[in-house]
């Protein structure tokens, strides 16, 4: 039999069921971010900065050893990390009793790489350019024979960010819309992929940063493109390209991307540190800067995905400083 080249609706269903109680079923909240919108809010948080480990990765780093043969886990496994997959696979590496190795970018935030080496895994920072990162992996899995994975390009990966989308359904069942945060693209692949094909009336749009908008260009030149520049509070969303795998995906069932400005990321972090009591990471924070901005219909029942809130103490000052809420 043929496999589709998509992600498949049971397949997601089945990793879902697969995890174990370690990986949460993350809260949604109503948010409103004025007083008066309380009771009639249009936008509702699906909180994956309450994920263990502090972001939405744990899903497809579960499923993505969970898919490994036996022998391919003893082997262990090396991968590139931009932060939070660094630790999402090192926590479900110690699950499975599976060696992990990361390659870093020597610039991530200390507190994601310290955060990674804590929940046991070996750390190689990198001082190359970021598309770079998985030539190191590789080099890596040649010398030490581990199992390499490419976190951007993994059927599984996909799968395991799917059963996002399947919550937001569940737990939402009147969704409109949902915002998605997007880097290389697996996140908003795996919950568009499985939204469009269990309700394809919700609109799924990704949302990226203006000065790190690698997939919002792709998609406009039908193919993967990479951007010579990235500047962005949003760490998170390092991706200077898509991956191919994750792309197929954004363009049969990712209804748009929209792009938000920095300022923008920083006014949704301190909203949601006001309103919501919750703390997000840029990265976390973009898909709310999405409709604080009015950067997409804001009449639609929407649920923004809090992909993230790993950040440092001076990140959250420098959010603070970029927002500027108390003195206008």
């Amino acid at each position: 039999m043929e496999t589709s080249p998509y992600v498949t609706l049971d397949e997601i269903r089945v990793a879902s069921k697969a995890f174990p109680p370690i990986v949460r079923k993350t809260p949604v909240l109503p948010f409103a971010s004025r007083l008066a919108e309380i009771g009639c809010e249009r936008l509702v948080l699906k909180l994956e900065n309450f994920q263990a480990i502090g972001a939405f990765k744990v899903r497809a780093a579960f499923t993505m050893i969970g898919a490994l043969t036996l022998e391919q886990r003893s082997l262990g496994i090396v991968f590139a990390s931009s932060g939070n997959f660094a630790q999402a696979f090192a926590l479900a590496g110690r699950h499975f009793d599976v060696r992990t190795r990361v390659v870093m970018l020597s610039a991530t935030s200390p507190y994601k790489i310290e955060a990674a080496r804590a929940l046991g895994a070996d750390v190689d920072l990198f001082d190359g350019p970021a598309l770079q990162r998985q030539a190191r992996v590789a080099e890596h899995g040649r010398v030490s024979g581990m199992t390499v994975i490419d976190t951007w390009e993994e059927r599984a990966i996909v799968v395991g960010h799917g059963t996002l989308g399947l919550e937001i359904l569940h737990d939402v069942p009147d969704v409109e819309q949902i915002l998605v945060p997007v880097s290389s693209g697996g996140l908003a692949a795996g919950v568009a992929a499985a939204v469009k094909q269990a309700a394809p009336h919700v609109r799924v749009i990704g949302v990226q940063p203006k000065e790190a908008n690698a997939a919002y260009l792709s998609l406009a030149a039908g193919r993967p493109v990479a951007i010579d520049h990235w500047q962005s509070i949003a760490d998170g969303l390092s991706a200077r390209r898509p991956g191919e795998y994750p792309f197929i995906h954004l363009q049969r069932y990712l209804d748009k991307i929209v792009l938000v400005e920095e300022r923008e990321i920083a006014v949704a972090h301190v909203m949601l540190r006001r309103r919501a009591k919750t703390i997000a990471e840029p990265a976390g924070a973009v898909s709310v800067a999405a409709f604080l901005a009015e950067r997409v219909d804001v009449s639609r029942r929407t649920v923004a995905i809090v992909s993230g809130g790993n950040l440092t103490e001076e990140t959250m000052r420098t959010l603070d400083r970029m927002a500027d809420l108390d003195r206008q």
